[in-house]
């Protein structure tokens, strides 16, 4: 991982997520029309597992893809906001070490696929064919999944927040 440290190369990834996100991690709803891509949430534990990582990095390679640039969904002043990335299990591995409790939106740097990481889940964002080589499964197991593991967490409660997201993008 490469600190991006160029002001305006940064204000221009800024700008790139903008286009993408609002509340600072959601996909916008018709940018996401308008690309015609599909988002599958999923459980995050300090953003990747092992398995995540090695299942994200191949099917990231065998699309074509070797770099990527992640940039901070959220002021961390002193710390950089900005990195860029080989698309290597070594890489992904440091980028959780380095920005595991952090919220990030990971892409390349023409917004080709997006991964979206807080605290509580990661988005999958992309075309179909891509984000379900990135989660492991068919987008409707995956989403079944996410939205199960936020009911219980909810505990009953209909407004739980990653409930609320399960919902908005299954309807997607």
């Amino acid at each position: 991982m490469i600190i991006v440290s160029d002001s305006r190369e940064v204000a221009n990834y800024h700008a790139l997520i903008g286009e993408m996100t609002e509340d600072r991690i959601q996909f916008k709803t018709n940018w996401l029309r308008q690309k015609n891509w599909c988002v599958v949430p999923v459980e995050d534990g300090m953003h990747f597992s092992a398995g995540d990582l090695e299942r994200i990095v191949l099917a990231l390679q065998h699309a074509g893809y070797h770099q990527c640039i992640t940039i901070a969904a959220e002021a961390l002043d002193p710390l950089p906001p900005c990195y860029r990335m080989s698309i290597t299990e070594d890489d992904f591995r440091e980028f959780n070490r380095t920005c595991g409790l952090f919220w990030f939106l990971i892409t390349d740097e023409h917004g080709s696929w997006a991964i979206s990481c807080n605290d509580s889940y990661d988005l999958f964002a992309g075309e179909r064919k891509l984000v379900e080589a990135m989660v492991g499964k068919a987008i409707p197991a995956a989403r079944e999944e996410f939205e199960r593991f936020s009911r219980e967490l909810a505990h009953g409660n209909p407004d739980y927040p990653p409930l609320r997201v399960a919902q908005h993008y299954a309807e997607l």
